[in-house]
């Protein structure tokens, strides 16, 4: 089901002078995370709009209207725009809005500024504008979409913004009631499979506005309808200082910002429990480059796997190896990880009655045996949030979702990140169908059931660094890689993480050494 409250923030700014000129409705949509840290920047981004529209558009015919998403929707897939469109239309598209613009918590908007370029587009033409992202490479992540020539193919960078046109959104919405939309049951990249949706299902003509009833009916019947693709919009960026082409003074109306840490405390990495699934098969091809990179960092890390081997070490779970699924193998890991972490504080709390915190291990992380890490950045991401809540966190994909169904999980290969408090509910209502379940959709849909919120942060990678494009990977120091086929693993550490960590370490010596002054 879904929920469309009465709650939003919306200003009316009408010009005296011309009171019967139709106003320019323009709706923003905040792609929103009902967490402690999302929350709070998702109200600042809607405050600033707001404030922009009452402070700098006095007297002009403009209705600007800013919703949280998650104040607003509460199926599984809102933060889809594909799937949210057609509750967008029926619910949120009034008479007056010309424009919908996705925003996230940490897109940047110059609100006259975009307003401006707006006005010099056609409303009633099916246009959807943004920050053009491309495929270095067909990969998985976008199910090999032209796999004969995967660079030509635009989709947008949604944290820059993207701006749909009125036109199209009723198009799309009508495209999707109609059409096969799930040719994959996955969400993966949403905004790679929203711009194939509408390149594949809706038609537009040119000047379509200016053609009669019949003559679009025969456009469409002769085939001249065109394929929709993406518009590179100059003053939508990828970055604040990026440069604006045939711009006066050289300014984005709308980019994308790192996410904002200001408020975030500090974890260590004697703070997290690192889980290890491996299997006898990986012991001496993926442990070593594990050891050879970001295992030396962690202060708590425990290899499990289906045979007990004394040389790397690795504890036995007693499960067999199977080729898919690992549900059985992943909740006796859980199971095991959080005995040994009970029994360490326990032991800590013993020796010192009165400890302190940041001895104690507060989270636990699942990774495969081919996952790439980043203790540093892991660290600074955790921070900003509260160890005692209910947290599972990492790259989130979507299954079977539609208004009714369907859920989301995190993808384990990028890393699983989970508070205590969470595993100890996770463990104590979750088990497995069938052995060969998939163990982080179990995961998923699990925590969906128990109404613990499965939080996505874009540092966390289910695949490697040449399939996600350049420009993303740039917004966040990443946390994960996934894989280790077509790569040097050792290289990519170097690359992405090896900086991080070697400051970490020098902070570390820093601090021993002044507390033993």
């Amino acid at each position: 089901m879904y929920r469309i409250l009465n709650t939003f923030v919306a200003v009316l700014l009408l010009g005296t002078s011309n009171i019967s000129t139709e106003p320019t409705g323009v709706l923003f949509l905040i792609s929103s995370q009902d967490t402690t840290y999302h929350r709070p920047l998702a109200a600042r981004l809607r405050d600033d709009i707001i404030n922009q529209a009452e402070s700098q558009l006095p007297n002009t015919d403009y209705i600007i209207t800013v919703h949280m998403l998650h104040e607003i929707f509460n199926f599984p897939s809102y933060w889809a725009i594909k799937n949210a469109i057609p509750l967008v239309r029926s619910r949120l598209l009034g008479e007056h809005v010309k424009w919908v613009v996705w925003l996230e918590e940490s897109t940047h908007v110059l609100l006259q500024a975009l307003l401006e370029q707006l006005a010099l587009e056609d409303a009633t033409r099916c246009l959807y504008l943004g920050h053009a992202l491309y495929d270095d490479q067909a990969n998985i992540r976008h199910h090999f979409a032209f796999h004969k020539d995967s660079e030509w193919f635009p989709f947008p960078l949604q944290r820059a913004g993207i701006v749909f046109s009125r036109a199209l959104i009723i198009k799309t919405a009508e495209a999707l009631e109609t059409a096969n939309i799930y040719s994959s049951p996955f969400i993966i990249d949403m905004e790679h499979e929203l711009a194939l949706f509408i390149y594949n299902e809706v038609k537009s003509v040119a000047l379509e506005t200016q053609l009669s009833e019949d003559e679009l009916t025969a456009a469409t019947k002769s085939n001249a309808m065109q394929k929709m693709l993406m518009r590179k919009a100059h003053y939508i960026c990828s970055r604040s200082d990026e440069y604006v082409q045939g711009n006066a003074d050289n300014k984005c109306a709308m980019y994308a910002k790192p996410m904002e840490r200001n408020h975030c405390n500090t974890v260590r990495p004697q703070n997290i429990f690192f889980a290890v699934k491996t299997c006898k098969r990986f012991h001496f091809d993926r442990i070593p480059i594990i050891k050879a990179t970001w295992a030396p960092i962690a202060s708590h890390i425990r290899y499990y796997s289906d045979v007990a081997d004394p040389q790397i070490p690795t504890m036995s779970t007693g499960i067999p190896n199977t080729e898919i699924g690992h549900c059985n193998k992943t909740l006796t890991i859980l199971k095991l990880a959080l005995r040994e972490i009970d029994d360490f504080n326990r032991k800590l709390e013993n020796l010192v009655p009165e400890q302190d915190e940041n001895t104690r291990i507060h989270w636990l992380v699942l990774a495969d045996d081919d996952t790439l890490l980043s203790i540093p950045n892991l660290c600074a991401l955790l921070g900003c949030f509260n160890y005692t809540n209910d947290i599972y966190l990492g790259e989130r994909y979507g299954f079977h979702h539609n208004i009714n169904n369907g859920f989301n999980y995190i993808t384990s290969g990028g890393g699983v990140a989970m508070s205590l408090p969470a595993v100890r509910k996770l463990l104590a209502h979750c088990h497995c169908t069938h052995p060969q379940d998939a163990d982080d959709m179990l995961l998923g849909m699990c925590f969906t059931n128990l109404e613990v919120p499965i939080i996505h942060s874009q540092q966390f990678h289910q695949l490697r660094p040449q399939d996600y494009p350049t420009e993303l990977l740039a917004l966040d120091p990443p946390i994960s890689f996934h894989k280790f086929y077509d790569l040097d693993p050792i290289s990519v550490y170097n690359n992405y993480f090896a900086n991080a960590t070697q400051q970490m370490l020098l902070t570390t010596k820093e601090i021993s050494y002044t507390n033993q002054k």
